[in-house]
């Protein structure tokens, strides 16, 4: 039984179910509910014929029709493929005779239309993802009668019994008599439309159903006209108003020439004259269906005549102002009685190729169906847009990537490709896509082969964030300012010198000037990626929408920016978790080995926090692909643009930046134009073909510029020597010293689409075209090329005092080398640019762009120079060699400070030397070379320590500091003036260092005057950056040795007060460490424990490695102190993870049992050992064992066997515990009146 037409029709509809009309009636209803719309009723039907409402529904009735005569023909060719024994036997075995039909397909046409008006906003609708599948699309007008079901139309083009149709014919035919219930049809609803069984038995099928297709686009003629235009037997091509009420239309027509223009017009409905003939037709890829067969089941006549279809002509329709495509479509339809396999012409072959077309033009009508700008497009030529073709699949991974980042797993995503290929594209569409799902705050920024300095994609991605927010988003803004302030203080400025637009955010209360008072850090750099971490959370906490960090071209990363999004991923990972954080990236992966240092970070940071990759590879696009994109970009149906794709994809492999500039090149030859004939663009497909175009993109764009004005060229070289981007003043300024034309030729270039232009900056349209630029110029030229541009810039920058311009000025001038220098007075004037730049670099905290210009700076000095130009010399020697020990450049830090320590004229001039000499032998493990170097410097200096420390001596030292400090007050210490001598700066610096060093080597008889000598000093030369810190340990001796607690705490008070008096900031957290080991004892604990979370901040904020061991103590006294434990071990891995990743392996040591203590407590004794998560992916361990360790680590072994004799009594293992004692009191004993005894467990003991 047919499962659509079970049941008749009821003969009172209800009022709900659609309604059948005519396709006649239709046409008349439609332009009169459409005229009534309008002021008075007066309007043409032209107009009415071309609007967005009319052409809503007629495009709806196309596709139906055709969905229709698809579904049958899709199961014909099932037929055809397996034929039946019925079907043989019916075979004929010549082609059937055709005859005349009397009447238009038209009158075979019903149309259902809703009864009841809809919302008004439906009214609007274009409707261009309507459902075609009745039983989806008619929610809420679906009738609720059991005998109205819904009609066998499908979009899917799913098979439908070819019987359904006559079925179906006669329940419209019972509904078309039942006059006495007629509704209020509204014309404007269209559910669906049918060809009824008076067309079926007329059919020829024997032609491949061309005669159907042109049939139907006859009939196609008269919908689209309105029904005032028709192109049937005896009436072609004239109007057909006379049937009708109006005639605006015929009116409009007898006015115009019309039969010379048909006279004009070709059998395809092409206007005028072309210059050349399109490419022959190739059938759509969806069409899978070629047959002979007539349709048996449906067909009653197979012999049919055809009016005289060549004399049909589609201009009418375009005088009636109707879209281009659709005229077009008409008219390859009425063509496609002439249309055979392999022949010319756009005509169509079969009815799903008109069926896909109406579905595009339904879909995306501003693509597909209306006319195009030809104005625009004739003067400003072929212009592309932003979206992206045939990367479904690589965007839905990124999708599936970013989903589990935000949501569970910590995750990033590479896109990895060719030059060239859509990376940045896919990043884009990625980026509108998630603003489309619900929006994110993306910033976004890339890394350029020529950008000398470190940190610049991911600081102008931060800035770029600065300046949207201050303008968009004057709310957020106040609360990112209020947050910053509160977790970073002074520090901040330090942040504002890598991102200058976070001022704004800050306001006017902000004090530009603090990051010269902020330069003093520990770690500069170790300061400026913890500064950039809390930015990120400050970020992530203000904004409800997650955070997403893209960087683009990561094969050019520098090691400073790799450090960075390590630390952003690694350290603040755990902290913005619960905000939302995605990072990825695009690189080229033919530039990117294993053993660079961006894979090489992400293999170590999957092995340390278990943070997966997930690579992305993009790689040619398909012909599909490409088609779709040249379609779009053509605006033309794909069936049309199929042959040109082919020959695009043939020539470029299918790379999109290739394929554009191929396009833009045939643009410029004009054998790619928008046609005024055809109003649409065309091409000659033999020039194309026998185009010489090289096999890569590369050499095509190189190739390319020979073909620019030379003065274009010329001005592209100049631009290509400052990168893929320059800011328009920069060109400006640069034009004007150098006396050559720029801003006009690259205005021209623009023009050429080799250059972009936005907010104040001009840039390469791809890295590909700066590359060609600069290939113009070989190596000799770019040298004396970019050394003219930096002097020239270097003079202006000296002169109007802009340090930004002067770091521009001398990256070009350093590109040029010092072979590029006239004579010695010129390298000296460079070298004093290199040694400001550098400067200026570290006011940056960025030491790998600062040693760098150092660097160059002496690389510019001649033989003789330290005879010369002592001042300069040392200078540049000196700042390199901090900078070399910041980057951890041993060698290069030895041989710098072998040349001072040679050369310097007097003593003090090798202070600094000495200082970071003495560093890198504690760093490199000379720790033994490194106590005598420092014993002899402060002998130098007359501040000498006793060579034997014993009690008695400690006991004098203690008495003289009491003694001079009994007479004065906590104010008068306060109002100390600060420390001017250098000497006695250095001295206090090496003290110190010595305490570090005597710690490391178990040498700890002098530890306890150390601070008592640091003391002495300050009261005698005024105070320096370390006297709260000696103050604080002088506190902490007082009460937890000498068992003065009230003295000890006065003294510690007093330290933190300093503290907040000294300009510097890098020694705040030493400070608030030891102070806190005192206040344990004075205040409550939970408050003193929290205090030790402010001292590691402290530390981060200046780089000091002390970090750690605040974090280390602050886990070992919430456990110990009964914090929640779930909270407590939580924690801990948070410190294990941050000291993993910072190597500081006897940290780990010592934090190992107290983990597994905290995991024991909750009930998890089967939990593994620690120590096999402690392990570097290299194989590495991060755990000393304990034999190791009785020497100079005595005091984290005293910790080790405090936490396991707890351990064992809590679990009462009493031989473990017994074995524990005898051990922590050995070690206990040996360490006597040690200043750095592990305070937890001096605490518990007390207790």
């Amino acid at each position: 039984m047919n499962r659509h037409c079970s049941k008749q029709p009821t003969t009172t509809p209800v009022a709900s179910q659609p309604e059948p009309v005519s396709m006649k009636e239709w046409t008349v209803g439609a332009v009169d509910s459409l005229r009534s719309r309008s002021d008075g009723g007066k309007q043409n039907v032209n107009k009415i014929v071309c609007s967005h409402e009319y052409l809503s529904c007629a495009l709806k009735i196309a596709h139906s029709l055709t969905n229709q005569l698809s579904t049958v023909e899709e199961e014909r060719a099932y037929k055809e493929k397996s034929p039946t024994e019925h079907d043989s036997n019916n075979k004929n075995d010549c082609p059937p005779v055709i005859e005349a039909l009397n009447k238009s397909w038209s009158e075979y046409i019903s149309v259902y239309c809703m009864t009841k008006p809809i919302e008004e906003e439906k009214k609007d609708e274009i409707g261009m993802h309507y459902n075609n599948n009745i039983s989806e699309g008619d929610k809420g007008h679906t009738s609720t009668d059991a005998d109205f079901e819904p009609f066998p139309y499908n979009s899917s083009g799913d098979n439908v019994d070819p019987g359904e149709l006559n079925n179906l014919a006669q329940q419209l035919s019972t509904l078309l008599e039942n006059d006495d219930n007629q509704k209020s049809i509204d014309y404007l609803n269209v559910r669906v439309a049918i060809l009824n069984e008076g067309a079926v038995e007329g059919r020829p099928l024997s032609d491949n159903g061309k005669l159907e297709i042109s049939s139907l686009g006859i009939a196609f003629y008269e919908l689209f006209s309105g029904g005032h235009l028709t192109a049937g037997a005896g009436d072609l091509g004239h109007t057909a108003a006379e049937s009708l009420e109006h005639s605006d239309v015929s009116e409009r027509l007898d006015e115009s020439p019309m039969n010379s223009a048909m006279e004009s017009i070709d059998t395809n409905g092409v206007g005028g004259n072309d210059e050349f003939e399109l490419f022959g037709n190739n059938p759509s890829k969806r069409r899978s269906l070629q047959s002979n067969t007539n349709l048996d089941s449906l067909s009653q006549k197979t012999v049919v005549r055809t009016p005289s279809i060549a004399s049909i002509s589609v201009e009418p329709l375009r005088l009636l102002g109707l879209p281009t495509a659709l005229c077009d479509l008409v008219s390859n339809m009425i063509d496609s009685v002439g249309y055979s396999q392999g022949g010319i012409g756009e005509a169509y072959g079969y009815i799903s190729e008109v069926r896909d077309d109406l579905k595009l033009m339904i879909d995306s009508p501003h693509v597909y169906l209306y006319d195009f700008d030809l104005a625009k497009a004739s003067s400003v030529g072929l212009q592309f847009g932003r979206s992206l073709y045939g990367r479904e699949a690589e965007l839905q991974t990124l999708k599936e990537c970013y989903q589990r980042s935000i949501t569970s797993e910590c995750e990033v995503a590479m896109i990895c490709g060719a030059s060239g290929i859509g990376k940045s594209k896919l990043s884009q569409k990625f980026a509108r896509s998630i603003n489309e799902d619900g929006g994110s705050i993306f910033l976004s920024g890339r890394f350029d082969r020529l950008e000398s300095q470190p940190l610049h994609a991911i600081s102008s991605a931060f800035d770029k964030y600065c300046a949207w927010v201050t303008v968009g988003d004057q709310s957020t803004a106040e609360k990112v300012s209020t947050a910053l302030k509160e977790d970073m203080g002074e520090e901040i400025a330090c942040l504002v010198a890598a991102i200058p637009n976070l001022v704004n955010i800050l306001g006017d209360d902000f004090d530009s000037n603090q990051s010269s008072k902020n330069n003093a850090a520990v770690d500069a750099q170790k300061r400026l990626r913890y500064l950039f971490c809390q930015f990120v959370g400050v970020i992530s906490r203000c904004h409800k929408e997650p955070l997403i960090l893209f960087l683009d071209d990561c094969q050019w990363i520098d090691n400073a920016s790799v450090a960075l999004l390590n630390q952003i991923l690694m350290i603040s990972g755990s902290a913005i978790e619960d905000h939302q954080f995605f990072f990825f990236g695009a690189c080229r992966d033919d530039e990117m080995s294993e053993t660079h240092p961006l894979n090489l970070m992400l293999t170590t940071m999957n092995s340390l926090c278990g943070t997966k990759t997930t690579k992305i590879h993009v790689t040619s696009m398909s012909k599909d692909a490409l088609n779709e994109m040249v379609s779009t970009e053509l605006s033309l149906l794909p069936r049309i643009t199929r042959p040109l794709a082919d020959i695009l994809h043939h020539k470029t492999k299918g790379s999109p930046l290739f394929v554009k500039q191929v396009m833009m090149e045939l643009y410029k030859q004009r054998v790619l134009h928008p046609s005024l004939s055809r109003r649409r663009w065309v091409w000659e497909a033999d020039k194309i073909l026998d185009m010489k175009i090289p096999d890569n993109v590369a050499t095509f764009i190189t190739n390319s510029f020979d073909r620019l004005p030379l003065e274009v060229v010329s001005a592209l070289v100049v631009l290509s020597c400052f990168g893929a981007s320059a800011d328009i003043s920069l060109i400006e300024v640069l034009e004007r010293e150098i006396n050559q034309p720029l801003i006009i030729p690259l205005e021209d270039a623009v023009a050429h689409s080799v250059l972009g232009k936005r907010n104040g900056k001009l840039y390469f349209m791809h890295d590909k075209l700066q590359e060609a630029a600069y290939s113009q110029m070989n190596p000799e030229e770019r040298c004396l090329h970019h050394n003219r541009y930096g002097i020239a810039l270097g003079f202006v920058a000296a002169r109007e005092r802009d340090d930004r311009l002067l770091l521009t000025a001398v990256t070009q001038i350093n590109r040029g080398g010092p072979q590029a220098v006239i004579d010695e007075e010129q390298a000296i004037v460079v070298a004093n640019l290199n040694l400001g730049a550098g400067k200026k670099a570290m006011s940056m905290s960025d030491f790998y762009s600062a040693h760098s210009l150092f660097n160059h700076g002496i690389s510019y000095l001649r033989r003789g120079h330290w005879n010369k130009h002592y001042n300069l010399s040392l200078d540049l020697f000196n700042l390199a060699s901090t900078c070399a020990l910041m980057n951890a450049e041993h060698d290069s830090l030895k041989i710098l400070t072998d040349q001072i320590m040679h050369n310097a004229k007097c003593f003090e001039d090798k202070f600094q030397a000495i200082s970071v000499t003495v560093t890198l032998m504690n760093w490199s493990g000379k720790v033994i070379a490194a106590v005598e170097l420092i014993n002899s410097t402060l002998s130098s200096l007359d501040e000498e320590l006793p060579s034997v420390v014993t009690p008695s001596v400690i006991k004098q030292y203690l008495d003289i500091t009491k003694t001079d400090l009994a007479i004065l007050s906590d104010d008068v210490l306060l109002s100390y003036p600060a420390m001017l001598n250098p000497s006695k700066i250095l001295a206090v610096e090496l003290l110190f260092k010595l305490l570090v060093s005597l710690t490391l080597i178990r040498e700890r008889a002098a530890i306890p005057i150390i601070p008592l000598k640091v003391i002495q000093i300050s009261l005698t030369y005024g105070i320096s950056s370390y006297s709260p810190s000696a103050f604080a340990q002088y506190g902490y001796y007082l009460a937890l040795v000498g068992d003065d607690f009230e003295e000890g705490y006065r003294y510690v008070k007093f330290a933190l007060s300093l503290m907040k008096k000294v300009p510097s900031r890098a020694h705040d957290g030493v400070t608030m460490f030891y102070s806190n080991h005192t206040k344990l004892y004075v205040e409550p604990m939970q408050s003193s424990i929290e205090c030790y979370v402010d001292a590691r901040k402290a530390c981060l904020k200046s780089g000091n490695p002390y970090a750690t061991t605040c974090s280390y103590t602050y886990n070992n006294l919430c456990l110990w102190s009964g914090k929640e434990l779930n909270a407590v071990v939580v924690s801990m891995k948070d410190a294990i993870k941050e000291m993993k990743y910072l190597k500081h392996s006897v940290v780990l040591t010592v934090m190992r049992p107290m983990f597994r203590v905290a995991l024991r407590l909750m009930g998890q004794s089967d939990a593994p050992s620690p120590q096999q998560d402690l392990t570097h992916a290299s194989g590495e361990t991060f755990v000393f064992p304990e034999d190791e360790m009785s020497g100079k680590y005595a005091t984290q072994l005293h910790t080790i066997f405090f936490v396991r004799l707890s351990e064992a009594l809590i679990f009462r293992e009493l031989d473990k515990a017994t074995d524990a004692a005898e051990r922590y009191f050995t070690i206990d004993n040996s360490l006597g009146s040690d200043f750095t005894i592990s305070t937890p467990n001096m605490f518990f003991r007390r207790l």
